[in-house]
């Protein structure tokens, strides 16, 4: 069977909504002989309904309506929505509790009380304990990490002492060198590159491999249709990845004089010094959200390692406690600090 001609035949008679049925009688009057015709999915955030046709040995997949899912459904609006705070998509977490933010995000009336609600998200996703838990049970287990793993621990004391701009700047290298891990997994060594479009060609084969992961069962799809764009939509997995993409290409390593005012948390800026201001307890927040999506990024391409936020161990627990050490000495390397990490700003 010519599945191309077969699908633009389904297609034009709009055959392919009306069910079953109805593309059988289509096969059959354009006269495509075909073993089986059954009604199948492509499983994701949201399954992507159509048939499995099989003639001849081949397999394919005719989606039935690939306009059913409209822009911004699945995690598109937390993306769009955290991302007005200079935030990615917080992996680990509930989307009961992501709702929760990203709602009082979306009707905030001015940037303050934006930036006000996306802080307190931070304070509260990224307390010690849980930092402690996701290094010793997520990201200790990542081989894209592993050369990193004490410099991240480093950079946590550091922001835990209450030396922001210590933290920041000693976390900046261990976000680009993931990059590169990742990159050598996926096949695309960058080398010594650090402009922003070879490192996001790493992305992009995350993603084509996302899209590969769902056909993998068929010979022929309609792939000018069904692409990499497409999926941006609602799959969780491209979605995240998307949400690291934009923030890496509008903030992180946007270019400083195209960046809004209040915008300052970025490599070049900061590397070259040209912005101040950055050294704050959200913005370390900022990156250690985007290392942990990095995290997720991770397991992608690794294939292996769960999604879901990590329990304590007897590891995390030494280091959570090394941790609050360090906070509680804060007033001997600060002596007008408080002894204690900043807490949620309360708004009126």
């Amino acid at each position: 069977m010519d599945f191309a001609k077969a699908y633009k035949q389904c297609r034009k008679s709009m055959a392919l909504g009306r069910g079953i049925k109805a593309v059988e009688a289509c096969l059959h009057r354009g006269k495509h002989e075909f073993d089986s015709l059954q009604e199948a999915k492509l499983s994701c955030f949201r399954d992507i309904h159509g048939y499995k046709i099989v003639s001849s040995g081949e397999c394919a997949f005719f989606p039935r309506d690939l306009s059913e899912i409209k822009v911004g459904s699945g995690l598109a609006w937390y993306r769009d929505t955290f991302a007005t705070a200079e935030i990615v998509l917080p992996p680990y977490h509930s989307f009961g509790f992501l709702s929760e933010y990203g709602g009082k995000i979306s009707k905030s009336k001015s940037d303050v009380e934006r930036y006000a609600h996306a802080n307190n998200m931070l304070l509260e996703m990224y307390t010690p304990p849980r930092m402690a838990d996701l290094i010793c049970g997520a990201w200790s287990q990542r081989i894209t990490f592993a050369q990193y793993q004490e410099q991240l621990i480093e950079a946590v004391k550091a922001y835990c002492l209450g030396l922001y701009g210590v933290a920041i700047v000693g976390i900046l290298p261990c976000i680009e060198g993931f990059l590169r891990e990742l990159g050598k997994h996926v096949s695309l060594p960058v080398d010594d590159a650090v402009n922003i479009e070879t490192l996001l060609k790493v992305f992009h084969r995350i993603k084509q491999g996302e899209l590969k992961r769902l056909v993998a069962d068929y010979d022929w799809y309609p792939d000018k249709e069904l692409t990499i764009n497409y999926l941006s939509r609602y799959p969780e997995r491209v979605q995240m990845l998307e949400s690291m993409e934009m923030y890496f290409r509008g903030y992180f390593y946007g270019h400083t004089e195209s960046l809004p005012s209040h915008v300052v948390l970025n490599r070049h800026g900061i590397a070259h010094g040209f912005f101040k201001g950055y050294a704050t307890p959200s913005n370390f927040l900022r990156l250690f959200n985007l290392i942990s999506l990095l995290s997720f990024a991770a397991i992608l391409v690794e294939g292996r390692g769960s999604m879901l936020h990590p329990g304590v161990t007897t590891d995390s627990e030494a280091l959570a406690l090394n941790f609050t050490k360090c906070q509680f000495s804060r007033r001997y390397v600060q002596p007008n600090a408080q002894s204690i990490l900043p807490s949620p700003i309360i708004l009126g």
